[in-house]
């Protein structure tokens, strides 16, 4: 008996082997759940917290990995957060009081003289709370389960047999009868489902950062309308455990002027910085360490923020001129508002993802986003005019609201809400 040839033995094993594999290939079992959270910035993590406190089990996914979420964040900027949202974020008073600092009062100004006059401000009491957002990540990523799948990014996204089902970039797919999308302004379960947004460019570009002053703030914010933009100042809390020296400050300005003034020296800059605002905190001064950034400002709203199993919250689903300090907070009472319909839901043993259930959502949080919109989009318009008398007739009217007692107080509860 010849002897067998080795070389078309290896093939048709090999060749049987493959054919063999391809039939035992099967595609893989989607993972499914009850909530998923595409998102893990500020928003996504406020939505899982405030669903885990609840006794809700959360899948989170983000695109970067697990252990990245736990590294310092980059972000210098700060956030005033409402008495309303220190609450709905369930914030310790004693990390409070080592990471923020209280805004005693708010003083605003209407920007006709060249300097503030705080005898001629607006002055309001406020209650809110300034946190940086890097030390409010940092408190939200400790205290959530972070269970889910992280290093992968959803590509994309449809319904069928009762649950939303997401591609990943991985392949393997998840499945959740209700998919919650805090995925940011550039939002994929947004545009998947076909969400129509209307955006707004505001023709402004703001600078941010840390500046230092010679005196201490008090707990002071301030609000300057200028012409042409806001100059905003929110205090910082001391690093020593002193007097606050250090405030967050934004300043807009018309993109036209903004992109030479913000190219400018940091000491020439911080003189312009020092001449719009004036001396009610002293000299004004930038640290080597603090790095300014700036952004252009731009809104937008969406036609619908709910969809088949899909339910956005903060800027999957808006965001605003940010002269009043609350798209976070709005962010915040989005997480809140899905809260309260899920567990409604949950107490009646009914589907999270039922389309009544997350039109009542829509509803709960439609009426507020649209009146903090317009707003800030009209407060902007009006102070930013270059002159002429409704500018004009407007600062009047700020100095005439500080002497009336109940429309002044209204506007105080406003703020806390």
């Amino acid at each position: 008996m010849p002897p067998r040839s080795r070389t078309s033995t290896g093939k048709a094993a090999k060749a049987g082997s493959a054919a063999k594999g391809s039939r035992s290939r099967k595609p893989k079992a989607p993972d499914i759940h009850d909530i998923v959270v595409v998102g893990a910035g500020l928003a996504g993590l406020a939505q899982a917290r405030m669903l885990q406190q609840r006794g809700f089990a959360t899948h989170l996914i983000d695109p970067r990995e697990r252990d990245s979420l736990r590294a310092p964040s980059a972000d210098r900027r700060a956030t005033a957060l409402t008495p309303a949202s220190v609450q709905l974020l369930d914030l310790p008073a004693d990390w409070l009081a080592a990471k923020g600092q209280r805004i005693e009062s708010m003083v605003v100004d209407a920007g006709l003289a060249p300097a503030l006059s705080e005898d001629e401000a607006l002055r309001l009491s406020s209650g809110a709370w300034v946190v940086g957002n890097a030390d409010l990540y940092a408190f939200l990523v400790e205290h959530t389960v972070l269970d889910g799948r992280f290093g992968q990014a959803v590509t994309g996204s449809r319904v069928e047999a009762g649950r939303r089902r997401l591609t990943m970039a991985s392949g393997d797919p998840v499945e959740a009868r209700v998919v919650i999308a805090a995925d940011g302004r550039n939002s994929i379960l947004r545009r998947e489902d076909g969400i129509q947004r209307q955006q707004q460019d505001f023709g402004q570009i703001a600078l941010t950062g840390v500046i230092r002053h010679e005196d201490p703030h008090a707990g002071r914010a301030f609000q300057r309308f200028l012409r042409g933009g806001t100059f905003a100042l929110l205090p910082l809390p001391a690093d020593d455990g002193g007097e606050g020296h250090a405030s967050s400050f934004i300043w807009v300005e018309p993109s036209a002027s903004a992109k030479g003034l913000f190219a400018l020296e940091p000491s020439i800059l911080t003189e312009r910085m020092q001449s719009r605002f004036g001396d009610a905190l002293g000299r004004l001064s930038k640290t080597d360490n603090e790095d300014w950034g700036q952004f252009p400002l731009l809104a937008h709203s969406c036609d619908r923020i709910i969809g088949e199993r899909l339910a956005l919250i903060g800027e999957a689903a808006h965001s605003i001129h940010p002269l009043a300090g609350q798209g976070l907070n709005l962010s915040i009472k989005d997480a809140a508002a899905l809260t309260d319909t899920l567990m409604e839901q949950r107490r009646y043993g009914l589907d999270p993802g039922d389309a009544q259930a997350l039109e009542r959502y829509q509803r709960a949080r439609r009426a507020e986003t649209a009146r903090m919109t317009g707003l800030t989009t009209g407060l902007n318009s009006l102070f930013s005019r270059p002159g002429g008398p409704l500018r004009a007739a407007a600062a009047v009217g700020l100095r005439a609201l500080d002497r009336m007692g109940p429309i002044k107080a209204l506007l105080e509860r406003e703020a806390r809400r």
